[in-house]
């Protein structure tokens, strides 16, 4: 978690307004945000439960990939 801080931290010097942009667009949208911590729940479950319905095959191998995030 630490490290993901550290990511946003440094992704924000280049984009310092870019939390008022996304609450901007929220507000435009009428979207309610959740929490940061339930998004990257969320994301974790869908990136590492993706490959439980399939098998991506890398063609000229034969070969799967395997998956970026280990459960």
């Amino acid at each position: 978690m630490q490290e993901s801080r550290e990511l946003a931290a440094e992704y924000l010097e280049d984009m310092p307004d870019l939390a008022a942009r996304r609450d901007r667009a929220a507000v435009a949208l009428d979207l309610d945000l959740p929490p940061e911590a339930d998004v990257l729940v969320r994301l974790r479950e869908v990136a590492s439960g993706a490959g439980e319905d399939f098998v991506l095959i890398y063609t000229p191998e034969g070969e799967p990939y395997d998956s970026l995030i280990k459960g």
